[in-house]
């Protein structure tokens, strides 16, 4: 089976009886990203009374992880992870912030709480298919800039990440599937010396 991902981090937040709940959706390529979000993420909120959690990652849902985060147990890991499998998603993270406000909502109404508050939220993600994509890491000189980009672009890619000083460094992103034509560009750039780049392992 076929899943989607998110495009880009979305966040929502609701009110519940006094208790502000704020979803925070990430894509993610592994576990160790996910790991490495919740650790920012709970530096950056570390005064919000819960910081409850849960990600999926590979093309068949294999990595699936949540936690309660203090809460009762039960009432918040398992029901943002279960928001997300009922979304037909994978390689997401929801990390689920809490304020608490003084009112109880009882293990019925923290169910709720959380699970809803991620399907809301996954209502406004952008998604699109999660398919296996190649990384490059590419210094270039500014005179082939244009034409890589240009090549990229035709086979579907995207520039994740990029770095202009004395040469442009980028972070190429692109469906495995049409890895091949832009390697054999860059292969002949490089052994023209007009860059150099670094292939990774393919990730969604």
């Amino acid at each position: 089976m076929a899943y989607d991902t998110i495009s880009t981090p979305v966040t929502w937040q609701q009110k519940i009886r006094r208790s502000t709940f704020i979803c925070s959706l990430h894509p993610i390529a592994s576990a160790d990203e996910a790991r490495s979000l919740i650790s920012a993420h709970l530096k950056e909120n570390s005064a919000a009374t819960h910081n409850c959690f849960a990600y999926i990652c590979g093309f068949e849902r294999e990595t699936q992880y949540h936690s309660d985060a203090g809460e009762p147990h039960g009432t918040a890991g398992k029901p943002i992870l279960n928001a997300l499998l009922r979304a037909g998603i994978t390689n997401v993270l929801a990390i689920v912030t809490r304020f608490y406000g003084g009112v109880k909502l009882g293990v019925p109404g923290l169910i709720q709480a959380y699970g809803g508050t991620v399907e809301q939220t996954l209502r406004l993600a952008p998604k699109l298919p999660a398919v296996p994509f190649s990384s490059f890491r590419v210094k270039a000189s500014y005179a082939v800039v244009d034409q890589l980009i240009a090549v990229l672009k035709s086979l579907e890619g995207s520039v994740s990440q990029e770095s202009w000083a004395e040469k442009a460094e980028l972070v190429l992103l692109i469906p495995t599937d049409n890895a091949a034509p832009l390697r054999e560009f860059l292969d002949g750039q490089a052994a023209q010396s007009h860059l150099e780049y670094l292939e990774e392992n393919d990730h969604a």
